[in-house]
């Protein structure tokens, strides 16, 4: 197992309180029990886990995405201190690429400055404009975010910085009014998760919305595609279409590529993306803490691994499926159910069917004909792939993995099943 992106909890607590977070609003409460920052010991103990995994495992550079909560509480001298341990990497030749992903609410001028000077990439959450934004984008008063949030956008603006966005769908939201209002105001990269459900909680959150997953995300992707401009990137798009085109990222919702991020909580322990918190209570964690064991220790976590094997670590209908490898069977996250644990296709598995496949059809039409001929690319309609799955299913053997699965499913349900 190759880890070579961690996300740092730097903080575990926030500023803000968003309706749907992963972190706090689900059944998982373990941040209760975390320290609210990373202490410089356990930040010792994890650069040095760094650099023995770069050694053992040829790591030639190491992505670490500072996060929380909210990283920009942890406050200035103490980040550039938890940076300044780095040194000992770049002074075994092992590169370090710094991001943060911030709600936005601190940042000013001296905190750019501080970006520039060592040379961290920050993404800013933001789900589009103040009447879209402030539907779940609310801090601990229920108020609104959206005003504060573009104060933080305006200030890395005007100090030169590229603004990128990170937003969660919002399915009352008019697809055409967020993708102009992210254009007006010169979003250079963003990005759209789909909303941390599985088949637990789904229903909760899908009642009285304006749109299916699938109509609101394949309008979106309408307008960025036909748009002349391409002023912005969009990264689940970008990563489909290369897919498409033959590509496999390792990205979470896409592909067959292994998943090679683990999160870094505050009291240093190594745990899988944390989105899994809304599985249950505590179903991240199992006792891996870089005081105690080494980074490669994680394949022995059942949990690790699966999501690092997750993108071929697929349900018997995944795999009986003709866009598996632009999918990868959708985000691990979502295929969890308490009866089934993760043999389960992703809940948004026919959202993303008609969504690829139309994708895939847009791109092919956009293709020159020899590029068609030599590859044999062809279009295939949603009605088309839903017989291939129904035709191939039968045919399918069980997977040698569905123990490990199936594994995860909660205990009430083994009395049953």
């Amino acid at each position: 197992m190759k880890i070579e992106s961690i996300v740092v909890k730097i903080a575990s607590r926030c500023n803000i309180n968003c309706t749907y977070c992963y972190m706090y609003n689900h059944e998982d409460k373990s941040y209760l029990k975390q320290p609210k920052f990373i202490s410089e010991e356990t930040t010792t103990a994890f650069v040095n886990r760094l650099l023995e995994h770069a050694i053992e495992d040829d790591v030639k550079i190491f992505n670490i995405c500072l996060h929380g909560g909210e990283p920009l509480l942890l406050g200035k001298k103490r980040l550039l201190e938890f940076i300044e341990k780095f040194n000992v990497l770049k002074e075994n030749n092992i590169g370090v690429d710094f991001t943060m992903q911030t709600n936005g609410l601190l940042i000013n001028d001296d905190w750019c400055q501080t970006f520039k000077e060592n040379k961290i990439g920050v993404g800013v959450s933001l789900d589009g404009p103040k009447e879209i934004n402030d539907i779940y984008r609310v801090d601990h008063q229920n108020k609104g975010t959206f005003d504060r949030i573009l104060k933080g956008i305006n200030s890395l603006r005007k100090n030169n910085l590229p603004v990128g966005t990170l937003s969660v769908m919002n399915l009352h939201a008019d697809p055409e009014y967020l993708y102009e209002s992210f254009k007006n105001m010169e979003i250079s990269n963003m990005d759209i998760l789909f909303m941390d459900l599985n088949y637990d909680n789904y229903n909760s959150f899908m009642d009285e919305v304006n749109y299916t997953m699938s109509e609101w995300y394949i309008q979106l992707f309408d307008l960025w595609f036909n748009d002349p401009s391409k002023k912005i990137s969009f990264r689940l798009f970008d990563n489909f279409i290369g897919n498409i085109l033959g590509g496999n990222t390792s990205a979470d919702m896409v592909g067959t590529a292994e998943k090679s991020v683990m999160v870094l909580e505050t009291n240093g322990d190594m745990e899988p993306v944390d989105s899994l918190k809304i599985c249950g209570e505590s179903f991240t964690k199992r006792n891996y803490n870089v005081n105690d064991n080494k980074i490669i220790d994680l394949a022995q976590n059942d949990i690790i691994y699966l999501y690092y094997k997750s993108g071929t670590y697929v349900s018997r209908k995944c795999q009986a499926c003709p866009i598996l490898e632009i999918c990868g069977g959708g985000y691990l996250t979502h295929r969890y159910s308490s009866a089934n644990g993760f043999n389960n296709p992703s809940v948004y598995c026919d959202d993303l069917l008609r969504l690829i496949t139309h994708i895939q059809n847009r791109v092919i039409d956009n293709l020159p004909d020899e590029i068609l001929e030599a590859t044999g690319m062809q279009k295939l309609t949603y009605e088309n792939a839903l017989q291939i799955i129904e035709e191939t299913l039968p045919a399918v053997p069980e997977p040698e993995y569905t123990e490990l699965l199936e594994s995860f499913r909660k205990l009430e349900y083994e009395k049953v099943i």
